[in-house]
């Protein structure tokens, strides 16, 4: 487990994701795609904790208009671009998974944590925490990135891209060397599913996005117009049914 900014306090953190003004965000592609795996919620509560500036809720809502959305935020201009995107669609909060949450217990039919453990520093807190906001009959839907996908090159670029900035495309994004977020973990996947048992949660369905990726980072870099989707998706789909 690799750690950047994990020294940070809760308000220094929540400052520096303000300088953001809302604009960290996944690719496009990643929030229908996302919305595709939760599936169909029409007329369910929906709660995304860590919603980030609403995209996924927004995803959410084009499949599902009837699902009643919420979410929360750490960082105020975050909460305040969600408000913007949403409307009155979702009812957006300040708040975090670990130590403020807005939500009463047992709110929610589905959670969404997408792109949020990796930025906490008591991500087993957190994910006991998501267990109570979701009724008994609930799930819980994560997505985290997988420090494992990078190996075995990443091994070779942790020694070598102190001094060859270019090897920082072979390191998963969180890395020290590579991640721009105030606060970052790589987590491998054996570390992943230990958090998930440790939380008490059993896994029910794997997907994976931007398998070897560093490929993909190759033609985001050096060949920004070229579409890999037609080529990454079937490539996922086929390696989440077998497993890898």
């Amino acid at each position: 487990m690799i750690k950047v900014g994990h020294e940070l306090t809760d308000s220094e953190i929540a400052a520096r994701y303000d300088a953001f003004q809302g604009e960290l965000s996944m690719r496009a592609y990643f929030y229908p795609a996302v919305a595709r795996f939760i599936g169909n919620v029409t007329n369910q509560v929906v709660l995304d904790a860590g919603c980030g500036s609403g995209q996924l809720l927004e995803a959410i809502h084009q499949r599902n208009p009837t699902a009643k959305l919420m979410g929360f935020e750490v960082s105020s201009a975050n909460v305040n671009a969600a408000r913007r995107r949403l409307g009155s669609n979702a009812d957006i909060r300040l708040g975090n998974l670990v130590s403020d949450v807005p939500f009463d217990p047992a709110c929610a039919d589905v959670l969404v944590i997408t792109e949020v453990l990796e930025h906490l520093k008591d991500p087993l807190t957190a994910l006991r925490n998501a267990r109570a906001l979701v009724k008994p009959s609930g799930a819980i839907f994560i997505t985290v990135p997988n420090g494992s996908a990078w190996l075995p090159l990443s091994l070779l670029a942790e020694k070598l891209a102190p001094r060859f900035k270019p090897l920082r495309g072979f390191l998963p994004h969180e890395h020290p060397l590579r991640t721009v977020q105030p606060i970052d973990t790589v987590l491998t996947y054996a570390e992943i599913r230990q958090l998930l048992r440790d939380a008490g949660l059993q896994v029910e369905r794997v997907a994976c996005r931007e398998t070897l990726p560093y490929i993909a980072e190759f033609f985001y870099k050096f060949a920004p117009k070229v579409n890999i989707l037609p080529l990454w998706e079937p490539t996922d789909a086929l390696l989440s049914r077998i497993g890898l």
